[in-house]
């Protein structure tokens, strides 16, 4: 019991500790940077919970931000008709549309995940800066400040929080998410008990979409326009909800909750970054620093088992060599 406490307890800080020390070293970090980290945390938050569905599962998916673009523009051209419902309604349909389609495409062409989502990605961008050009006329679709805050600080935090609940509830409450777990550790196991583990990873797939869709309308409202781009240019807003997703699985070894460990990761990376943009580091050194931090995470993720492993044979000879007196 005071094992749990204290892991609980030192995941919890972390959050803190990464503040103090920007705080006490970097002169432009303060208490005013708090509502910048929460603001910021929240998207990555939401497109973390997106690929939190798949990555347990074993499958990398990409396609998050294309998903989301498409989401808000599409809501974004709805809401210029009927303002918050199309908003919402807009946002939605985009995101889900997305996630089914890479859920299909997936199933039925029986190709790598990875490569099924980066071609999504090119696809989607540029049918998204189709639709941007052609329904609201530019690549930038805007909405009114009035609608901007729908979303904006603090209801984007709300909308996180239920984002979250709704994903804690399909991980640990439905047959779905115990599927989700049970592929990603034992695939084979799960076909030999007769389980349908493609349906498993489509379904995954396509609940992904209701996570893109809060953080569409976060997108959509966080500066009150939105910017179809293309070549890959969406994929800059899925490495650091990957990170965060890659700390989390290693933290529910400790404590089992992934939407509160989603949430310590992208919080702890946003302090991370904007600490950077204190100091006064370069974009350049910025990236630099978010690819080697990526390396680290996936390294320690894909070899944590190996590491425990190891940790297991050297306790195992350890017992069972003689004791010297």
């Amino acid at each position: 019991m005071n094992r749990k406490v204290l892991n609980i307890a030192g995941i919890c800080i972390l959050p803190f500790l990464t503040f103090l020390i920007f705080y006490f070293v970097a002169d432009g970090f303060g208490m005013h940077t708090i509502k910048i980290i929460l603001s910021q945390s929240m998207i990555p938050i939401t497109l973390g919970l997106a690929m939190g569905c798949v990555m347990p599962a074993g499958l990398m998916d990409f396609s998050p931000g294309a998903r989301v673009l498409l989401g808000a523009v599409i809501g974004g051209i709805c809401a210029e008709h009927w303002r918050v419902p199309g908003l919402i309604l807009g946002c939605f349909a985009g995101a889900m549309i997305g996630g089914f389609i890479i859920a299909l495409l997936y199933r039925y062409l029986r190709i790598p995940s990875m490569v099924v989502s980066l071609g999504v990605v090119l696809v989607m961008e540029a049918v998204t800066d189709r639709i941007a050009k052609a329904f609201g006329g530019s690549t930038t679709v805007k909405i009114s400040s009035e609608l901007a805050e729908f979303t904006s600080y603090p209801n984007n935090i709300v909308i996180t929080v239920l984002a979250c609940v709704i994903f804690y509830y399909i991980y640990y409450k439905t047959k779905l998410g115990c599927l989700i777990n049970a592929t990603g550790n034992d695939e084979a196991l799960l076909k030999g008990i007769g389980v349908k583990v493609e349906s498993v990873k489509f379904k995954a797939f396509a609940v992904s979409g209701i996570f893109c869709f809060f953080g569409a309308m976060q997108q959509l409202c966080y500066s009150g326009s939105v910017a179809a781009t293309t070549g890959m240019g969406t994929m800059n807003m899925v490495f650091k909800p990957m990170m965060g997703v890659l700390i989390a699985m290693q933290l529910i070894r400790l404590i089992n909750n992934m939407p509160i460990m989603i949430i310590i990761g992208e919080i702890v990376i946003a302090t991370i970054f904007n600490g950077f943009i204190a100091l006064g580091l370069t974009d350049n050194i910025q990236n630099i620093v978010l690819g080697v931090f990526l390396l680290i995470v996936m390294g320690i993720s894909e070899n944590s088992s190996r590491f425990i492993e190891y940790r297991r044979k050297q306790e195992v000879r350890r017992k069972a060599s003689p004791t010297t007196t």
